[in-house]
């Protein structure tokens, strides 16, 4: 007693042992997930810095690489400035990546009084033309004439820069940006408004201006595409805004989507200015990496007017520039990307936590139901021998009286005939319906079915009863309705559920006994086939479990009635394979019970049909 409640409180250990371990899996994954989060935000933060640090890294190497084209080396002759200049010009058409990026270049000299004189090149004729000053110029006219008669004078003595020097300058006046160079390559300092000797150009200035077109339409499109697109797409919505006027878009990725989402975006940096790429830093003359040391001056403008600060740690937002670049991803913000990964994570793991659970829980009752299972077969084993130990004990005694001659008178002998006979039927009975749940459990019981009535169901399973009904004098009360429709049944087996059914009220029906029979037409056709009785009832809670394998009610099994708990299991199995049902009506205590099984008829199902397998 004390290893079977221990071999039932085991099962329910070992699910408790598993459930602690699942709730601290969960624990773990929730922490694990948690800082995979964390991980995956500094990661797409990281991927998308660096790309937009790409972008504008790139963009202003084309505006270092147009200085670069037009600014005379310190080997250049200050002679033939027109010559050098188509030169270069021509230079930057053939091999520049982008050449349509310069709109026009312009010839400015400053003078000591007055406007400082412009003139535009003209490539087809050869020649700078005077022109007047383009209004979105007026910017770097002012520059100009404010450097003429504003700067202080330098003192004399060495360059800090070393011996070779440069200067530019980058305007931007409304939508178009302008890249001033010197025409001259100073070595040394210059007092304001001195001019080299011997050189009467040495303080002209060429004036780069770039189209805001070929900028929104070409280059800022292809750099999007180079950095921020893959081939399954790009998760980035970019704009370029002013950054004086965030209000005038130069370039949006997405028409689609409006500009008050680019407000709060995933990154913000600065561009448009000129930075110490080491090609300035090595015309400059300083040796590479040297940029805290100060540059050269041209004598009428500060170099470097635009130059950067490094980005803040988080990458995310970087100051300077006369554009900003704006990042946004397109399914709402990086924090909302990440969070939806992380609430898919914790769905996938708690899916699989409840699974387990739910393992957990199927391997317990699974367990249970084996253990039951286990029980109630060996319950069938001591059932079938107690069975089968009464009848033959019965033949056994009887023979052996006969054998002895202990019996002699007829009477004698025929009642002995009778009780062997009856014993034997009993026997034949009991193994039947073994080799009958043998069969099916196999999978190989055949059935033959073919057009039958259901008088001659009801009255051969009576037939096959006559004697347990005499012996239990039961009164049996038989209603089949007239014109049944014949039934497409195998009538060997179907007789045997309902002599099975008749044989189960027997059993149950308690005193005095009596069953009835009833055949009826159903309104969807089937017919019917009830069984009643005038028993105690069944419980409720026996109910669910009537026709599994085994099984037997608390009564049947505290008031020792015989039985191996498998003639409801063959009752359900035998209306199940002819395409109908078996049910139950249970009354209150003492209103009987009544089992009745819904067969389909022959005309609705299908014809020339010979045999149904049951399948394995």
């Amino acid at each position: 007693m004390r290893s079977r409640a221990l071999s039932q409180r085991l099962p329910f250990a070992i699910a408790a042992v598993l459930l602690l371990l699942l709730a601290v899996l969960a624990v773990l994954q929730w922490r694990w997930i948690g800082e995979v989060s964390t991980l995956e935000q500094q990661r797409l933060q990281s991927s998308l810095t660096t790309a937009g640090f790409r972008f504008t890294h790139d963009f202003d190497r084309e505006i270092a690489r147009a200085f670069l084209y037009f600014h005379p080396g310190p080997t250049q002759p200050s002679q033939d400035r027109l010559e050098r200049v188509l030169r270069q010009y021509r230079h930057w058409i053939s091999e520049a990546p982008y050449p349509r990026l310069i709109r026009d270049v312009f010839l400015v000299r400053p003078v000591e009084s007055g406007d400082p004189a412009i003139q535009i090149l003209r490539p087809a004729e050869q020649r700078f033309e005077p022109c007047p000053w383009p209004a979105d110029l007026a910017g770097v006219k002012r520059r100009v004439v404010g450097g003429m008669h504003s700067l202080p004078e330098k003192p004399p003595g060495p360059s800090p820069g070393g011996t070779g020097g440069f200067d530019m300058d980058l305007w931007v006046d409304g939508d178009a940006p302008a890249l001033v160079v010197p025409l001259a390559f100073f070595r040394g300092p210059q007092p304001r408004g001195a001019r080299r000797a011997g050189d009467p150009f040495a303080d002209d200035l060429l004036v780069l201006r770039f189209d805001r077109d070929v900028i929104s339409r070409e280059i800022l499109p292809a750099l999007a595409r180079q950095h921020f697109e893959t081939p399954e797409g790009s998760d980035y919505a970019l704009a370029v805004v002013d950054a004086h006027d965030p209000n005038r878009v130069l370039f949006r990725s997405d028409p689609k989507i409006p500009m008050a989402a680019f407000d709060h975006g995933d990154l913000s940096l600065g561009f448009l200015g000129l930075r110490a790429f080491e090609e300035l830093r090595r015309l400059e003359g300083r040796p590479e990496g040297n940029v805290e040391e100060g540059p050269r001056q041209h004598p009428h403008f500060p170099f470097w007017r635009h130059r950067r600060p490094e980005p803040p740690p988080d990458g995310r937002h970087e100051p300077g520039g006369e554009w900003r670049l704006v990042a946004k991803r397109r399914d709402g913000s990086l924090e909302q990307a990440v969070l939806a990964i992380r609430h898919r994570n914790l769905a996938v793991s708690l899916g699989i936590l409840g699974l387990l659970a739910v393992t957990t829980g199927i391997l317990v009752v699974a367990t249970q139901r084996a253990q039951r299972l286990a029980r109630l077969q060996i319950e069938l084993v001591a059932g079938v021998t107690h069975e089968l130990h009464t009848p033959l004990t019965a033949i056994r005694s009887a023979g052996q009286n006969l054998a002895d001659g202990v019996v002699a008178e007829p009477a004698q002998v025929r009642r002995y005939g009778a009780l062997i006979e009856g014993e034997g039927r009993r026997l034949s009975d009991l193994v039947g319906q073994a080799l009958e749940f043998a069969g099916i459990q196999s999978g190989r019981r055949v059935y033959h079915p073919r057009p039958v009535e259901a008088g001659e169901i009801v009255d051969g399973a009576l037939a096959d009863c006559r004697w347990r009904l005499q012996e239990k004098r039961v009164e049996v009360e038989r209603d089949l309705e007239a014109g049944l429709p014949p039934l497409l049944a195998d009538p060997a087996a179907l007789r045997r559920a309902v002599a099975n059914l008749i044989e189960n009220a027997v059993k149950y029906g308690g005193r005095p006994g009596w069953i009835g029979i009833q055949a009826r037409r159903e309104p969807s056709g089937q017919v019917q086939i009830t069984v009643s009785d005038r028993g105690p009832g069944i419980r409720k809670e026996d109910l669910p479990h009537l026709f599994e394998p085994f099984f037997r009610g608390r009564d049947a099994a505290t008031g020792g009635i015989p039985g191996s708990g498998l003639g409801l299991s063959l009752v359900r199995h035998i209306a199940e394979a002819h395409g109908g049902q078996v049910t139950v009506a249970a009354g209150a205590a003492g209103e009987g019970s009544a089992f009745t099984l819904h067969l389909p008829v022959a005309e609705s199902r299908a014809t020339g049909l010979e045999t149904v397998e049951e399948p394995a």
